[in-house]
């Protein structure tokens, strides 16, 4: 599991793994939060839970699946590396990056995709 309380000391660590600064990374939090809530309500169609109810997810707040996500773009690792780094199968690691890309490009309000040289 990746130690999210030294990569916050650290600001060229932070840059390093995932391309922002401490402080950038806390100001996207915020707004990323507000755009995975938002994008969480828009795909509850019909469910009988409110949100909040059942299951807690794997990646538990959303600075975790704001690193999760960032890391997956900067370093491009396998499913099977992003799942040993968070704890997770790599069929859920698929899942998280479906889930989280939409909600990141809301976030910045442009297009993520990975480049090929």
């Amino acid at each position: 599991m990746i130690n999210k309380e030294r990569l916050l000391r650290d600001n060229r660590l932070c840059k390093a793994i995932i391309g922002l600064s401490v402080e950038e990374l806390k100001n996207l939090a915020a707004e990323f939060s507000a755009c995975y809530l938002i994008c969480r309500k828009k795909n509850r169609k019909d469910h009988e839970r409110q949100m909040g109810a059942g299951q807690k997810g794997f990646i538990p707040t959303p600075l975790d699946k704001l690193l999760f996500i960032l890391l997956y773009l900067k370093c491009y690792p396998t499913y099977d590396l992003q799942g040993l780094l968070f704890g997770l199968d790599r069929t859920r690691v698929c899942r998280w990056v479906k889930i989280l890309l939409p909600v990141l490009e809301m976030t910045l309000g442009r297009e993520c995709v990975l480049r090929l040289c």
